[in-house]
């Protein structure tokens, strides 16, 4: 992620992705190959209004909590 980063490509890793479905849908099996992550990846629409938005964090008190 980081060097597509660098090459101006956006990522976002998945989570809950059925690794034996995507494996059966591009037949990687039969390449010796097997998912084992999933990553969306692609360019950022020049036109993208919420690009240049402040993003959002909340406090780390409303997000943790100790137990």
């Amino acid at each position: 992620m980081t060097s597509a980063a660098l090459m101006g490509i956006d990522t976002c890793p998945m989570e809950g992705f059925e690794p034996d479905e995507y494996d059966k849908i591009l037949d990687l099996a039969s390449n010796g190959f097997a998912s084992v992550v999933c990553c969306a990846a692609g360019y950022r629409a020049a036109g993208d209004k919420h690009a240049a938005q402040k993003k959002v964090r909340f406090a780390r008190e409303h997000v943790i909590h100790i137990v």
